[in-house]
C-alpha cells in the first residue's frame, strides 16, 4: 500500500489497518490531499499546512519500519505491537496514541508529540527523543537503552521499572516523574530538571548528574554508587537506605536532606552545603568533607575516623562523643562546636578556630594544635581558656 491509497481510504472513512505492509512509506505535505483528507487537528497542536492525518487508526502490529512519517498527525491512533523501527516521525503528533509494545528502536521522535501516549513495553532503544513532549505519557517497563532525551519533556511520565541505561537526559525536564525500580546507570543526567521526582529503588549507579536539580526527590532505596552528583541540588531530598558509595556529591546542596541508613562509605562531600544536616552516628570513615558548610549540623556520635574536614565550617554544630581519631581539622572553623567526650586522638587541629568550643572530656592526645584558636574554649579538664 502507498501513501495515496493510505490517505485514500482513511478519507473515505476506513480506519482498520490492522497489520498492514507499510515499510518505507513516505507521508509527507505532498502526500496529503486537502480535497479528501478532513482536518481533524486537537485544538492545542498547531498544525502544520497540509500536515497528513491519521487519527485515531488502528495501525496495530503494522510494519512502518524505516517509514518517514514526519509532522503526520497520529494522535489517539493504535500503534500496539507496531514495527517502527528506523521510522522517521520527527515533529508528529502522537498525543494519546497507544503504543505499547511497539518497536521503536533507533525511531527518530525529535520534537514530537507524545503527551498522555501510552509506550508500556515499548523498545525506544538508540532512539532520537531530542525535545520530545512526553508529558503524563506511560512509559512502565519501557526500553531506552542508549536514547538521546536532551531537552525532552518528560514531566509526570510514569517511567517505571524503565530501562535508561547509558541514556542522555542532559537538561531533560523530569518533574514529577515516576522512575521508581527504573536503570538508569551510566545515564547523562547533566543540568536535567529532577524536582519532585521518585526515584525510589532507581538505580543511577554511575550516573553523570552535573547540576542536576533533585530538590523534594525521593531516592529511597536508590542506588548512587559512584555516581557524580557535582553542584545538584538535593535540598529536601529524601535519601533514606540510598547506596552512596563512592559517589561524588562535592559542592552538591543538601539542606534539610534524609540520610536515614544511607551507605555513605567513600562518599566525596568536599565544599557541599550540609547546614543543620542530621548524622548522628553515621559510619562516615575516610569521609572527604573538605571545605563543607556543616553549621549547626548534628554530628555526635558519629564515626569520622581519618576524616577529611579541613577547611570545613562546622560552627556550632554537635560533635559530642564523635570519633575523630586522625581527622584532618586543619584550618577548620569550630567556633561554639560541642566536642565533649570527643576522640580527637592523633586529630590534626593546627590553625583551627575553636573560639568558644566545648571540649569538656575530650581525648587530645597526639592531637596537633599548632596556631589553633582557643579563646573562651571548654577545655577537657573543664577548664575555661583565656
Amino acid at each position: 500500500m502507498d501513501a495515496i491509497e493510505l490517505l485514500s481510504r482513511y478519507a473515505d472513512g476506513e480506519r482498520d489497518f490492522k497489520g498492514v505492509s507499510l515499510r518505507g512509506i513516505i507521508l509527507s505535505t505532498n502526500s496529503y490531499r486537502p480535497n479528501t483528507v478532513p482536518t481533524l487537528g486537537l485544538a492545542n497542536i498547531r498544525e502544520p499546512q497540509n500536515r497528513p492525518h491519521l487519527i485515531g487508526a488502528d495501525l496495530s502490529n503494522a510494519d512502518l519500519s524505516e517509514a518517514h512519517l514526519s509532522v503526520v498527525n497520529l494522535s489517539k491512533a493504535n500503534l500496539t505491537g507496531a514495527n517502527l523501527t528506523g521510522a522517521n516521525l520527527s515533529g508528529a503528533s502522537l498525543s494519546g496514541t497507544i503504543l505499547t509494545g511497539a518497536n521503536l528502536s533507533r525511531v527518530n521522535l525529535e520534537g514530537a508529540h507524545l503527551n498522555w501516549a501510552n509506550l508500556q513495553e515499548a523498545d525506544l532503544n538508540h532512539g532520537n527523543l531530542k525535545s520530545a513532549d512526553f508529558s503524563s505519557a506511560i512509559l512502565l517497563e519501557a526500553v531506552l537503552t542508549q536514547a538521546c532525551l536532551i531537552k525532552a519533556y518528560l514531566i509526570k511520565a510514569n517511567l517505571r521499572q524503565a530501562i535508561l541505561k547509558n541514556a542522555d537526559l542532559t537538561q531533560a525536564n523530569l518533574k514529577d516523574v515516576d522512575l521508581s525500580g527504573a536503570d538508569l546507570s551510566q545515564a547523562t543526567i547533566v543540568r536535567a530538571n529532577l524536582s519532585g521526582a521518585n526515584l525510589i529503588g532507581a538505580d543511577l549507579s554511575k550516573a553523570q548528574m552535573l547540576k542536576a536539580n533533585l530538590r523534594h526527590a525521593d531516592l529511597t532505596d536508590a542506588f548512587l554508587n559512584s555516581a557524580s552528583l557535582l553542584e545538584a541540588d538535593l535540598n529536601e531530598a529524601n535519601l533514606s537506605r540510598a547506596n552512596l558509595s563512592k559517589a561524588n556529591l562535592s559542592k552538591t546542596y543538601l539542606r534539610n536532606v534524609c540520610l536515614n541508613g544511607a551507605h555513605l562509605s567513600g562518599i566525596n562531600l568536599s565544599g557541599a552545603d550540609l547546614g543543620g544536616i542530621d548524622l548522628r552516628q553515621k559510619l562516615l570513615t575516610g569521609i572527604n568533607l573538605a571545605g563543607a558548610y556543616l553549621s549547626e549540623a548534628n554530628l555526635a556520635g558519629a564515626l569520622l575516623m581519618d576524616a577529611n574536614l579541613s577547611s570545613s565550617n562546622l560552627s556550632s554544630a554537635n560533635l559530642s562523643k564523635a570519633c575523630l581519631i586522625n581527622a584532618d581539622l586543619r584550618n577548620t572553623h569550630l567556633g561554639n562546636v560541642n566536642l565533649s567526650e570527643a576522640n580527637l586522638m592523633g586529630a590534626n587541629l593546627s590553625k583551627a578556630d575553636l573560639r568558644g568550643a566545648n571540649l569538656k572530656g575530650a581525648i587530645l592526645a597526639n592531637a596537633e594544635i599548632k596556631g589553633a584558636q582557643l579563646q573562651g574554649a571548654i577545655l577537657p579538664n573543664g577548664k575555661v581558656y583565656t
